[in-house]
């Protein structure tokens, strides 16, 4: 009984909440499909410098 409440109150805790584990975790999904659609394209050297710009955009705009 001891073990399901603290299941329950880890989830109601992290309900609504972004972590950075959270969003590691997405960025890596996103990494990993994007990694696999440019191999079968073959533009890795055109994907990783789009996705570059695109994170350099997203942490300048958080920054300032």
């Amino acid at each position: 009984m001891e073990n399901s409440s603290k299941k329950q109150s880890f989830w109601k805790e992290e309900r609504g909440d972004i972590s950075i584990k959270g969003i590691a975790i997405t960025v890596a999904i996103i990494v990993v499909i994007g990694l696999a659609l440019t191999f079968i394209q073959g533009n890795l050297g055109t994907w990783i410098t789009e996705i570059w710009e695109l994170f350099m955009t997203q942490i300048e705009g958080l920054i300032s």
